[in-house]
């Protein structure tokens, strides 16, 4: 009996120690194939650190030779070009004792003069402009040397504005020539001509985009009455406002309502004078025009 007792234990030993051999083997070669998987995951991990540094080693000498590549030295020469601008001025309406102010388009003629010099931006007018006004003229040469690559520290910009008369001088003070003047100088640095039919309003930006002006439609009415035959707005303001209204009677009472409704200038002017209406978002769609 303890013979056979004794069989059975070798037995299940024998059987126990078989198991244990076979899951110690099945457990070693999967460590052994994960070792080795992890082995090439880290093996492809290193090859893709070794890229990553090699490109941004590229990069890095890229934008190097960039930041290094020297801006062209404009040379000043003779010959300034100009640049019509448009802008809006107060008109004073006496009618016996009662006074109005209504806003009138006005035609300006800018000059732009390139010296030899240190770097000044200056502007030359009848009479004191604002501080808008010297803002957008130093805008207009950042940007302008930017767009050109071309530097001008060794020389002074000098921006000349003048009109029919004093008073229409005094619309210089807003910032919505800044388009222009930018416009002009970039004309100026690759000797292009500047083109008589197309007249524009909007603010330079430093991104070189074309910020908001107001006056739309009485600077479109003066760059018509100009001879123009393309005038450049921002985007999304070449609209106009138009008063609509409707009369109703009711017995011995008329009533009347009114509203306002925007339409599209460009219509309106190219019925009227010929002119289109066209908007634009930022320098390199200006330029496209002229």
């Amino acid at each position: 009996m303890a013979i056979k007792m004794t069989g059975k234990i070798t037995i299940v030993l024998m059987i126990v120690l078989a198991i244990s051999i076979f899951y110690n083997y099945t457990l070693l070669d999967s460590n052994a194939k994960l070792t080795e998987r992890i082995s090439t995951i880290t093996g492809q991990l290193d090859a893709l650190q070794a890229q990553t540094v090699k490109l941004q080693q590229q990069v890095s000498m890229k934008e190097k030779v960039v930041e290094e590549a020297p801006k062209k030295i404009f040379q000043a020469e003779t010959g300034a070009k100009t640049i019509t601008a448009v802008a809006v001025r107060p008109v004073l309406i006496s009618e016996g004792f009662f006074q109005d102010v209504r806003y009138e388009g006005t035609a300006m003629n800018i000059r732009v003069d390139i010296r030899e010099g240190t770097g000044l931006v200056l502007v030359n007018t009848a009479i004191p402009t604002g501080v808008d006004f010297q803002t957008s003229a130093k805008t207009a040469v950042k940007v302008a040397q930017e767009y050109t690559n071309v530097d001008l520290s060794n020389n002074d910009i000098i921006f000349s504005i003048s009109a029919k008369n004093d008073e229409e001088l005094q619309a210089v003070d807003g910032p919505s020539a800044g388009m222009a003047m930018t416009v002009l100088l970039i004309m100026e640095i690759q000797n292009k001509d500047v083109s008589e039919q197309v007249l524009l309003t909007g603010t330079i930006r430093e991104d070189g985009s074309m910020g908001p002006v107001g006056g739309i439609f009485e600077k479109a009415e003066a760059a018509a009455k100009f001879g123009a035959k393309t005038f450049i707005v921002p985007k999304g303001l070449a609209i106009t406002y138009v008063q609509e209204c409707q009369e109703s009677k009711e017995g011995p009472f008329l009533y009347r309502s009114c509203k306002s409704e925007a339409r599209p200038l460009s219509p309106i002017m190219e019925e009227k004078y010929g002119m289109k209406v066209v908007e634009a978002a930022d320098l390199k769609t200006v330029l496209q025009y002229f």
